[in-house]
């Protein structure tokens, strides 16, 4: 057996909290039961305390596993230790969540009764496969959030804590949102009909297996996420595969909902509707890792030497997730700019906004860098999300109060004419921040050389 996840049991599943968790759910189903009650009050109960136990107090103690470790002074010795990071990262995940899954149990065996009752086998089977899904993805949600943050070396003060639980909660709660369109349990207790089909990719697709899938799937990217960043932990180097075939799935994925978008958006193309989709899925990926990364110079540095010396290889199994997003973005609004030519209606505005969107992008990346080579005390970061909050919110605000809309192009893309000046102007932008985020890393390294020396 897994040797963390082991010791995890050991430490969860004492005899008196077993006892506890199950009093307390016996206590509460019997309550429900009693007369006076809801119909199905001891299922709707089990629903409510599975959520709470699993999803809610389950990402909690998900969280926790590593930063306590980090409190406790512990976790330099376990990091020391012959465990791999999936070995690890399968002891620390459910390992420390065991005796949510374990109190999440009952709770399961009650709700699946009541659904073979009423809808049946094969429902209860697609219930349960929903229950498991959102419950690892909002735990392992929250333990790859306390994973980044450990690496950026961040303080967990119950603040911090909240915030990790918080990542968790929401991406739980995208997916209970998402389910309960087609979910029939929740149709029937709401009396609204259920969706039945979904489109995507010009084809009606079954919904609950859509969505189950869809489920099952992102729960498996968590995890996959949750390992790598164990291994960045465990001082291992993670190549650029399997973040480039992540950027493959999920363009794929998301282009499919061109059906979902604004009538406004009909006058193009299926094919321009999915390029520009996974486009803007890339834009938010880049916008979300060169947040989430750190911008080391050090690491730059040796990435240069690498193509310096000629070791591609070696110099690409350094390329960071935010690179790769940047680059994804880069070449599919290069494919979308070129295939707006075989519309002659939309290809001059349209290729003027995707190319301008593209210039932004350059710029505002570029920021996150340029932020991190300046002196002072670091937070560089924060620093490059106040700038974008007056770039995109404050100073566009003032200009529009003071009727001087013409400079709007200045940052961000406008639809208003003429659409190619502001193009030039964003990439202008961009190249400029660019190079002087450029600068200022070499100046930076030339500086330290000699107390290095």
């Amino acid at each position: 057996m897994n040797p963390e996840f082991e010791r995890n049991v050991w430490l969860e599943l004492t005899p008196r909290r077993m006892l506890m968790m199950v009093g307390v759910l016996a206590l509460t189903f019997f309550a429900a039961s009693l007369p006076g009650g809801a119909e199905w009050g001891p299922s709707r109960a089990a629903t409510l305390l599975y959520y709470f136990i699993v999803v809610i107090w389950g990402a909690r103690n998900a969280s926790m596993s590593v930063v306590g470790e980090i409190r406790d002074r512990t976790w330099d010795m376990q990091r020391l230790s012959s465990l791999g990071a999936g070995t690890m990262t399968w002891g620390k995940l459910f390992g420390s969540t065991i005796y949510n899954w374990f109190g999440g149990a009952f709770c399961l065996v009650l709700m699946m009764v009541n659904i073979v009752t009423h809808l049946g086998v094969a429902t209860a089977a697609i219930e349960l496969i929903y229950y498991i899904g959102i419950g690892v993805i909002a735990q392992s949600s929250s333990l790859l959030a306390s994973l980044i943050a450990i690496r950026r070396r961040q303080s967990h003060s119950r603040l911090d804590l909240f915030v990790y639980q918080a990542i968790g909660l929401c991406a739980a709660l995208i997916v209970y949102l998402v389910w309960s369109t087609a979910d029939p349990v929740a149709a029937t207790l709401s009396h609204k009909p259920a969706t039945d089909f979904i489109p995507w990719w010009g084809r009606s697709i079954d919904s609950r297996a859509f969505l189950l899938t869809s489920v099952a799937i992102f729960a498996g990217w968590t995890l996959l996420g949750c390992i790598r960043q164990m291994r960045l932990e465990l001082k291992l180097r993670n190549g650029p595969a399997v973040w480039l075939v992540f950027l493959a799935f999920i363009g794929l994925y998301v282009a499919g909902f061109d059906a979902w978008l604004s009538p406004d958006m009909k006058l193009w193309d299926a094919v321009s509707l999915r390029l520009l989709l996974a486009m803007t899925t890339f834009a938010l990926l880049t916008y979300l890792m060169v947040l989430l990364e750190p911008k080391d110079r050090v690491h730059y540095r040796w990435m240069e030497d690498q193509f310096r010396i000629g070791h591609v290889v070696g110099a690409m199994s350094g390329v960071q997730a935010w690179m790769m997003s940047y680059g994804a973005t880069l070449l599919t609004g290069a494919i979308l700019a070129i295939w707006l030519l075989n519309d002659v209606a939309i290809a001059a505005a349209g290729q003027a906004l995707v190319l301008a969107g593209l210039g932004f992008l350059t710029r505002d990346v570029s920021i996150f860098v340029l932020m991190q080579t300046l002196p002072g005390r670091r937070r560089g970061d924060l620093g490059a999300l106040v700038i974008l909050l007056a770039l995109y919110v404050l100073v566009p605000a003032i200009l529009e109060g003071l009727h001087a809309n013409a400079l709007l192009y200045l940052f961000f893309p406008q639809l208003a004419e003429p659409t190619w000046l502001g193009a030039a102007l964003a990439w202008a932008e961009g190249i400029a921040v660019a190079g002087l985020a450029l600068t200022r890393l070499a100046l930076v390294e030339r500086e330290a050389k000699p107390i290095a020396a």
